[in-house]
């Protein structure tokens, strides 16, 4: 027997026994997955449904559902939706901003599937200071437009107006309030009296309760997930919870 000969007969052997290595890998990981024991984006584990291989997915950070919407937030969708979605923003957080314009299409597209609320929680740093200067006065102005109906076109038009410091000035939220159809001279009453910060600091004492510590961060259906949620893994979601 030549030595190219001798060469091949180990390659074919080789290669034959990877092949039942393989057979054997895949038999074994499919009884698993059969008897449970192994955790796959259509079962019930909620763990499994919001999160995939990729590393970079975001997944719940706990095991149990918790309860996180408000009686009095601002809401939109079905109360009848499966998919309840808790979202706490920073209106001068560019994380939040491009997270918004997926969770809105979202909502907006599947108002009888997705049930979504906002909530304020604008962020401190670690000297004790907001991170996003324009946060807070942002999201009074947001709630004094929510009073006459119109909080989620306000929602938008702040984001869509953030600048880089994450900064409003006084008159710029006056003039977004204005641009998207609230009466000047009700905003102006509302600002004044002060009566959203109650709203806005019972956001933030209850992002705190439940663990928030960024934004955005979501509960969906009660489950705590950190960071903004990829447009795909909502699909995922929206076929996954019936």
């Amino acid at each position: 027997m030549t030595r190219g000969r001798i060469v091949l007969m180990i390659v074919c052997i080789a290669v034959a026994l990877f092949a039942i290595f393989i057979a054997v890998a895949s038999w074994s990981f499919t009884k698993l997955m059969k008897e449970g024991a192994v955790d796959t984006l259509d079962s019930m584990n909620y763990h499994a449904r919001f999160s995939t291989a990729k590393t970079k997915e975001p997944v719940p950070t706990n095991s149990t559902a918790v309860a996180a919407e408000s009686k009095t937030a601002p809401s939109l969708g079905s109360d009848k939706a499966p998919i309840r979605v808790v979202e706490f923003i920073d209106f001068g957080c560019p994380y939040s901003k491009e997270e918004n314009a997926v969770i809105r299409e979202l909502a907006v597209s599947n108002p009888d599937r997705v049930w979504l609320q906002d909530r304020s929680f604008a962020t401190i740093g670690d000297d004790g200071l907001l991170l996003h200067p324009g946060a807070q006065a942002a999201a009074f102005a947001a709630y004094c437009a929510g009073d006459q109906g119109k909080y989620w076109a306000m929602n938008d038009a702040l984001f869509a107006d953030q600048n880089e410091a994450g900064t409003f000035a006084a008159d710029d939220l006056r003039r977004l309030a204005i641009g998207v159809g609230v009466d000047g001279a009700k905003y102006d009453a509302c600002v004044k009296s002060g009566k959203t910060a109650a709203a806005v600091a019972a956001d933030y004492k209850a992002g705190l309760a439940l663990g928030v510590t960024g934004t955005p961060t979501f509960f969906v259906n009660g489950y705590k997930i950190d960071g903004a949620i990829p447009a795909d893994i909502w699909q995922k979601i929206l076929k996954l919870v019936k």
